[in-house]
C-alpha cells in the first residue's frame, strides 16, 4: 500500500543549497553585507545618539584571506546559537532600532561566498565564544548545525567586546578580486557612498589599513538660493512609523554627483540615480505628457535627498541587498510623489540657468556668477520645512550680452600674430585682434 511505501527525500543537499545561496549576490555586496551587521553593533552600543567615536571596524582581505573586526559590542552566545547562523531571520530574533544589516541570510551567504574556511569570534562584556567551519567537511556530515570552537582573545575578549571574522581558503574567482588594486579602490569608494552618514558621525572604517574619509552631500544655501525640504511622518495600522525628509535642490555642477540620493535608516541605497526609478523622465500616462525630463548634463547641479527612518527596518523601502529601492513599498509610493513635486521647481530653475549661459555665455552669465558665489551646506543639517526658493533671471544684476565668436585660421598665420600681439594663445589672439579692430572703428 502506499500509506507503507517509504516517504520521498527532498532535502537539498547542504552543497546545493550553498551553491545557491551565494550564487546571486555580488563579491562588493558581501563585504557590505558584514560592514552593516558591525555598523549595528556601533548602533546598539550608541543608544540612539549619532556619536560613533572610538567605534572603529577594520577589514583586510587579498588573495590569501578576509578578515573583518570590529569593536562594536560584540553578540552573545545565545544569538549566535539560536538566531545569527540560522539560514533565514528565525522567528522571535533580536532586533536592532534602526538597524541596517539583521542576522539573516547576510552573514552565512558572505561566509560561503568568500572561501571554505571560517571562523567567527565574538565577545561582549558577560561572555565569549567562537565557531570554526570546514565547509567541505561540514558539507559531508548530516545537520546543520556548527560546532563551537576554542575560544581566542588575541582579537576579541569581555574586555575589547566585539567580532572577528576570518575566512581562507577562499574561492579561486574571489582570490583574484581580492587580490586586485582595483577592487580594494571599488570597496574603499563603496564605503565611502554608502556608510558616509555613519564616517561623519565618527566612525573609524579601515579597509586594508587605509582610513575611509566622509564625503559630504553639500548644497547651495542662501536667502536667494535654498533647497526645498520637507519633513513627514508615515503611520500605518500595527506597523512601526517611517519618518522621513526630504531634499530637492542645487549644488555643484559635477553630473557623476547629480542626481537622487536614498538613504534607509543611516544607510545610503541610491547614490546619483538618474532613473526613471525616481522620476527622471516621468510621464503622465492619460494626457501622454511629460512631467519631469529625462536627465541630462544640463541639470548637473541637481541634487535631491530622500531620508527615510524606522525602528523596523522592514518598513523602509529597501530591497533585501540594500542596493536599490522597493517600488512596492508604502512607504516609497508616499514619498515618490512628493518627490517629484519638489523636484520641478528645482528643474524650472536649471532651465532659466541653462537660458541665461545661452545669452551670456558661461563666461559671463549673470545668473551663472551668482550660483557658483552661494555658499554651501551640509544636507544633513537641513531640517526645517522650506520651499525651493532661487532668484528670477531678471532680478540679478546683468551686464552686456555677450556673443561668443569662433573660427579658424591657419596655424602658421595664427603663430604669426601671437608673436607679433605678444600673446600666448589662439584664443588670445582673436580676443586681441578683435580689441584693437574695435578700437581703430570707435576712434574713427
Amino acid at each position: 500500500m502506499a500509506s507503507e511505501e517509504q516517504e520521498i527525500n527532498a532535502e537539498p543537499t547542504k552543497t546545493f543549497f550553498v551553491d545557491m545561496l551565494v550564487r546571486d549576490i555580488a563579491l562588493e555586496q558581501a563585504i557590505l553585507d558584514l560592514l552593516d551587521n558591525s555598523v549595528d553593533g556601533a548602533k546598539r552600543l550608541s543608544e540612539g545618539s549619532d556619536d560613533f567615536t572610538d567605534k572603529r571596524i577594520e577589514i583586510g582581505f587579498s588573495s590569501d584571506s578576509f578578515v573583518i573586526w570590529d569593536n562594536c559590542g560584540g553578540f552573545s552566545r545565545s544569538i549566535a546559537r539560536d538566531y545569527a547562523f540560522r539560514f533565514g531571520r528565525a522567528a522571535g530574533a533580536r532586533t536592532t532600532p534602526h538597524s541596517i544589516g539583521q542576522f539573516g541570510v547576510g552573514m552565512k551567504r558572505a561566509l560561503f561566498k568568500f572561501g571554505k574556511w571560517f571562523r567567527v569570534d565574538s565577545a561582549t562584556a558577560d561572555e565569549q565564544w567562537a565557531v570554526e567551519v570546514d565547509v567541505p567537511k561540514w558539507e559531508s556530515e548530516d545537520g546543520w548545525t556548527f560546532p563551537w570552537a576554542d575560544t581566542d582573545s588575541s582579537s576579541v575578549s569581555r574586555d575589547q567586546h566585539g567580532t572577528n571574522i576570518v575566512v581562507k581558503a577562499l574561492r579561486p574567482e574571489v582570490a583574484a578580486r581580492f587580490g586586485s588594486r582595483n577592487f580594494e579602490n571599488t570597496i574603499v569608494g563603496l564605503i565611502k557612498s554608502k556608510h558616509r552618514q555613519f564616517i561623519s558621525e565618527g566612525l573609524d572604517v579601515r579597509v586594508n589599513g587605509n582610513r575611509v574619509d566622509a564625503t559630504d552631500l553639500a548644497l547651495s544655501f542662501s536667502d536667494q538660493l535654498k533647497p526645498g525640504v520637507d519633513v513627514f511622518e508615515l503611520k500605518y495600522k500595527d506597523a512601526a512609523t517611517v519618518n522621513v525628509k526630504i531634499i530637492a535642490g542645487v549644488g555643484p555642477s559635477i553630473p557623476r554627483e547629480a542626481g537622487w540620493y536614498v538613504i534607509c535608516n543611516g544607510r545610503v541605497v541610491l547614490e546619483a540615480d538618474r532613473r526613471n526609478v525616481t522620476g527622471w523622465g516621468l510621464m503622465e500616462e492619460q494626457q501622454n505628457r511629460l512631467l519631469i525630463p529625462a536627465y541630462h548634463n544640463q541639470f548637473a547641479r541637481f541634487r535631491g535627498v530622500a531620508w527615510f527612518d524606522s525602528d523596523d527596518s522592514s518598513q523602509v523601502p529597501w530591497n533585501t541587498t540594500k542596493d536599490d529601492v522597493d517600488q512596492d513599498s508604502r512607504a516609497w509610493q508616499a514619498a515618490f510623489e512628493k518627490m517629484q513635486q519638489m523636484m520641478r521647481p528645482v528643474i524650472d530653475f536649471l532651465n532659466e540657468l541653462d537660458r541665461d549661459i545661452d545669452e551670456y555665455t558661461r563666461e559671463k552669465s549673470p545668473l551663472l556668477d551668482f550660483v557658483t558665489k552661494t555658499p554651501l551646506r551640509k544636507s544633513d543639517t537641513l531640517s526645517e520645512k522650506t520651499v525651493f526658493a532661487a532668484p528670477a533671471r531678471d532680478t540679478v544684476q546683468k551686464g552686456p550680452k555677450y556673443v561668443k565668436i569662433q573660427y579658424s585660421r591657419p596655424a602658421d598665420d595664427i603663430e604669426i600674430l601671437q608673436e607679433e600681439l605678444g600673446v600666448r594663445s589662439a584664443k588670445a589672439v582673436g580676443e586681441k585682434a578683435f580689441d584693437l579692430t574695435l578700437a581703430r572703428f570707435s576712434d574713427g
